[in-house]
C-alpha cells in the first residue's frame, strides 16, 4: 500500500509539471536554506544564488507554492530570513543576496537545523530544510538535541544535505537526510557542474515534496491518482532539463 501511494505521488509530481503554471498550486512548501558561511564556501554560495531562480521556477511549474527562509552557520547559527515569498527572499539587498563566506568559526550543522525549525511556517506546508556545507558537523553533542527536537514535532520535516562524504564524521549527514525523507548529495558534484547538479537536485526536491505532502494528506483528491504514465520519471526529468536549458540560453 505504501508503494502504491509512492507511485501515485510520483505520477502526481509528473502531472503537475504540465499544469502547475496555470492551475492553483495544490502543495505548500516552506524551504529553509541552511548555509555554511565559512571561508571555503564562497563559490558554493554564489552558485546557489545563480540557480535559485531556476529552482523556484521548477517548483512553480510543478504546482508547488514555495516560500523561503535562510539560516547561516559557521560561528553562529542564525535565522537571518524568516519564511517569505520568493520575490522578497531573492530581492536585491535581501539577506539571501547579501550572504557571503564571512562566517568562520564552528560549523555546527545540527544546531543550524534546529535554528531553521524556529522559522514561522505556514499551516499545512511541507517543511524543507536544505543544508549546504563542505565540513563535518563540528559539535556532536548537539546531534542528540536535534534528534529530540525532530522527534518531538508532529510535523514530518524533510531534510536534504549537500555535503562532503569524505568529511562527515560517522556519516552523520549521510544518515540524517534519508532518515527524514530526503537525500544526501555530494558537494563535489555540485562544484564540478552546478547547473547539471541543480537540475537533478530540483527534480528530486519536486518528487520529495509531493510525496511528503501525499503521505501527510493521503485522502487529498490530488493524491488519489494511482495510474501513473509509464514514463513518469523521465517526463519529470525532461521538464526540468528544459527549464535549465532555457535558463542557459537566456544567460
Amino acid at each position: 500500500m505504501k508503494l502504491k501511494k509512492l507511485v501515485a505521488a510520483t505520477a502526481l509530481a509528473t502531472a503537475m509539471i504540465g499544469f502547475g503554471s496555470s492551475a492553483q498550486a495544490v502543495v505548500l512548501t516552506d524551504i529553509v536554506w541552511v548555509v555554511d558561511t565559512s571561508g571555503s564556501m564562497g563559490d558554493d554560495i554564489t552558485e546557489v544564488k545563480n540557480n535559485i531562480l531556476s529552482f523556484n521556477n521548477a517548483m512553480t511549474t510543478a504546482g508547488i507554492d514555495a516560500q523561503y527562509g535562510l539560516v547561516r552557520f559557521g560561528g553562529a547559527n542564525t535565522l537571518i530570513q524568516d519564511i517569505t515569498t520568493f520575490a522578497t527572499f531573492s530581492a536585491a539587498g535581501s539577506p539571501f543576496q547579501l550572504l557571503t563566506d564571512n562566517g568562520g568559526g564552528t560549523e555546527d550543522g545540527s544546531a543550524a537545523i534546529q535554528a531553521a525549525m524556529g522559522a514561522t511556517f505556514r499551516a499545512n506546508s511541507v517543511r524543507n530544510f536544505i543544508l549546504v556545507t563542505d565540513e563535518n558537523d563540528d559539535v556532536s553533542a548537539n546531534r542528540t538535541a536535534l534528534d529530540t527536537a525532530l522527534a518531538a514535532t508532529s510535523i514530518k520535516e524533510l531534510i536534504n544535505i549537500i555535503g562532503n562524504p569524505n568529511n562527515d564524521d560517522l556519516s552523520y549527514y549521510q544518515d540524517l537526510a534519508p532518515a527524514h525523507g530526503g537525500k544526501f548529495f555530494n558537494i563535489v558534484d555540485f562544484r564540478s557542474d552546478p547547473q547539471a547538479f541543480f537540475t537533478n537536485f530540483t527534480t528530486t526536491k519536486v518528487q520529495e515534496t509531493v510525496i511528503n505532502f501525499c503521505e501527510a494528506n493521503p485522502t487529498d483528491p490530488q493524491c488519489l491518482n494511482t495510474v501513473p504514465e509509464p514514463s513518469a520519471l523521465a517526463l519529470l526529468g525532461l521538464g526540468l532539463l528544459g527549464l535549465g536549458f532555457m535558463r542557459r540560453k537566456a544567460a
